[in-house]
Formats: structure tokens, sequence, C-alpha cells
């Protein structure tokens, strides 16, 4: 079972997000992309251009570029945590499910007011 921790926006009422908890294979296998395509800009372009630099400073050898990748994939998810948080929304609970869609039927279950403003 994933859990997924619940996003509100007081600005737009009628949206919520899940952001899973664990580990990414996208941004594993894509790196610094994968923090884009997940939306967390900020956290992007810093490990963008850091990995840029440390590729043609250092040239470090591919087990610490594999490494940057497995480290980055443990924390994508609390990057995308952080840029909602500095956005302006805010945690409503964490829900469990065994995906997206069963979490997020758990979490209109049990927060009936949401599940009249989506």
């Amino acid at each position: 079972m994933k859990f997924f921790t619940v996003y509100t926006n007081p600005q737009h009422p009628k949206s919520i997000k899940l952001v899973p908890n664990g580990f990414s294979w996208m941004v594993f296998i894509l790196g610094a992309i994968g923090l884009f395509i997940q939306k967390s800009w900020i956290h992007g372009l810093i490990i963008f251009s850091l990995c840029i630099s440390l590729k043609f400073w250092l040239h470090p050898p591919i087990v610490i570029l594999v490494l940057i990748h497995f480290l980055l994939a443990c924390f994508a998810y609390h990057f995308q945590r952080t840029e909602l948080t500095l956005s302006g929304w805010k945690i409503k609970t964490i829900i469990a499910g065994r995906n997206k869609q069963a979490a997020l039927l758990r979490l209109l279950d049990q927060y009936p007011d949401l599940a009249q403003k989506i």
C-alpha cells in the first residue's frame, strides 16, 4: 500500500493534489529532468546546474552519477512537497491506497466536504 500526502490550496478550493511518499523511479532514470516533469522547478534547476558543473569540472565516474540519481530519487517527492508548500498549498492529511485513484476515493470518503468542492 502506498501513502500519499494530500494538499489543498485556499486560493483554489476546487483543486487538491496527492503527492506519493517513497522512491521516484522516474527521477532515478532521468535525474534532474525528472524533477522538471514532476514540476519541481526550483530544485530541478539547482540540481541540473550542479550536475552540469560536476560533469564538466570534475569528470566523476559513472558510479558517482548513479549515486547522485539514487539520492535524488529518494528525495524527489520531498522536493515536490516543499515546492507545493512554497506555492501556498497546505497539507490536509496523509492517506493510504493501492494507487492514486484508490487513495483519492478513500480521501473523498473520509472528507465529504472535499467531494463537494471538486
